[in-house]
């Protein structure tokens, strides 16, 4: 059973089907999440690419519409829209509304209080484009952020697209500057790490001894094997998977500071609750 913590926080609207004569003016129209194969600028390959509205939920971005959704793609909409925690509303296709209404009622099974979004990398915005493509690239490698106002203290590592440690002439290749991002943070310090696929996005939220990670996979076809990592000590490690909810994580080792274990599938939205040991609790 999930645990769920007494603390001031509410929940986050469930995503809903939009009834396309009603007016929807306060929402923004975003695009449908998709994985895609684009072509390399390194080579003749194809490399998958993620087209995910993680970024602009983390810029913001909190009533979301998902208008006229290709056919397949409306309970990952859905998922998404969950996991970052926004208001959505979904116009899917016909033949999705099955798929879909599976997907509603496993949100409604799992959902509880919202959680602080937690993370250890804060993005300075400036409005640019260059930040919003830092940002995406940040979430598809899932580089934990938090955009701010002004540095923040408190986490690892702050980003400010001009300063000396990162010029703007970086963020034109923004690949290049995610992957200075994380050599500057350094794995060991990363909240979340996730092995043995490219197509699964997280998000993690947290209060006192308990902590809930998100994971969206963005393939067609399910994620075998996922092994995560989440920094920090836990005793239980409660998993729940959109397509088979009797799944258990499995293969669960504590060390060097972080749990790792294995989602032997994810589906298209797994939700993991995590819980701290005894001896973390006032830490």
């Amino acid at each position: 059973m999930i645990a769920v913590l007494l603390f001031a926080a509410v929940l986050a609207p469930v995503p809903r089907v939009h009834d396309r004569d009603a007016p929807a003016q306060e929402y923004e129209k975003v695009p449908a999440p998709r994985l895609e194969r684009r072509m390399s600028e390194a080579s003749a390959t194809t490399v998958p690419w993620i087209d995910s509205n993680a970024w602009r939920f983390q810029r913001g971005l909190m009533k979301a519409l998902y208008a006229d959704l290709p056919e397949g793609s409306a309970a990952l909409a859905a998922a998404e829209a969950h996991a970052w925690g926004v208001d959505a509303l979904l116009e899917p296709a016909p033949k999705d509304t099955a798929e879909l209404g599976q997907m509603l009622a496993f949100i409604a099974k799992i959902d509880a209080a919202r959680m602080p979004v937690l993370a250890n990398i804060g993005v300075i915005d400036d409005g640019t484009a260059e930040v919003a493509e830092v940002l995406n690239l940040l979430s598809r490698r899932n580089l934990l952020y938090r955009v701010v106002k002004q540095a923040d203290p408190k986490l690892d590592l702050n980003i400010q697209i001009g300063s000396a440690q990162f010029p703007r002439d970086a963020a034109k290749n923004p690949n290049d500057f995610a992957a200075r991002v994380r050599e500057r943070l350094g794995d060991e310090k990363r909240l979340v790490r996730l092995f043995n696929t490219y197509s699964v996005l997280a998000n993690l939220t947290g209060a006192g001894d308990h902590v809930r990670l998100y994971l969206v996979n963005y393939a067609h076809f399910p994620a075998k094997d996922v092994r995560v990592r989440v920094r920090g000590v836990f005793a239980k490690v409660m998993l729940a998977d959109s397509a088979d909810q009797a799944q258990q994580a499995r293969d669960i080792v504590v060390s060097d500071g972080g749990t790792e274990f294995t989602v032997s599938r994810v589906s298209t939205y797994a939700v993991i609750d995590l819980q701290r040991k005894e001896l973390e609790r006032k830490h």
